[in-house]
């Protein structure tokens, strides 16, 4: 990696991170410094709510580094972001989640969030977070869990990654169904935004390589690892 380049990215951050830091001096709060993952939390009565469906949002604030909900990755500051934990039993393939107050609307989408694990979710039209988060009303407007829990199924397959490719072995000595592997962008324990991305193989007996989009700005290592990538394989 360009240690040049390194340097580079991590100094957008701390820029971005400062921004935030001046915009919520501006609202008449007391700023809080954004932590390994770019948000920066603002307590609220909305942190622990029970959302529905064995959802939970742990914590809601500003957040400021890379914009990965579209792709884009575009640097962006003071975003409104949520942490969604799955506390039920069922692996959530989807959630759709609105906060709403009167005509405002804060949409968010969740993907591929085992159960037992958090992810970081940013409003997916980058809005701003707004004054009094506690008057907004949370619902859970779409969900779809798996149908079987999500395993990589390593007695049948063996994943393996090399620059922007994933390689899937099939190990059993016969052709498979076809498999689905999903990938998202990860940091520590933490999940980042939507998956980056749904693979389909055929589940043929010789290895099979799969195309991976990565980021190509993975020198934020600042604020998030979009070079590391938690793999979940689910037969179908």
């Amino acid at each position: 990696m360009n240690k040049f380049r390194t340097r580079g990215a991590r100094a957008l951050l701390l820029m971005l991170a400062a921004a935030l830091l001046l915009a919520c001096a501006g609202c008449g709060k007391k700023p809080t410094k954004p932590d390994e993952y770019g948000l920066a939390a603002e307590k609220s009565k909305l942190d622990g709510t029970d959302i529905g469906n064995g959802l939970q949002l742990v914590s809601a604030g500003r957040y400021a580094g890379l914009f990965v909900e579209d792709g884009s990755d575009k640097p962006v500051s003071d975003v409104f972001c949520i942490r969604v934990k799955n506390t039920g039993s069922s692996d959530v393939q989807y959630a759709h989640i609105t906060l709403t107050r009167g005509s405002e609307c804060y949409e968010f989408d969740i993907s591929t969030l085992p159960a037992g694990q958090t992810l970081q979710a940013l409003e997916l039209g980058a809005q701003t977070m707004p004054e009094k988060p506690e008057e907004l009303t949370v619902t859970v407007t779409a969900y779809a869990a798996f149908a079987e829990p999500l395993s990589m199924h390593d007695d049948l397959f063996t994943v393996t990654t090399s620059d922007n490719t994933i390689t899937v072995t099939n190990n059993s000595g016969a052709a498979a169904a076809q498999v689905y592997v999903y990938y998202k962008n990860v940091s520590g324990d933490m999940l980042l935004g939507v998956p980056r991305g749904r693979q389909r193989s055929r589940g043929r007996r010789e290895p099979e390589q799969l195309y991976q989009p990565l980021s190509r700005r993975c020198e934020c290592a600042a604020v998030c690892d979009l070079c590391t990538v938690s793999f979940i394989a689910s037969a179908a």
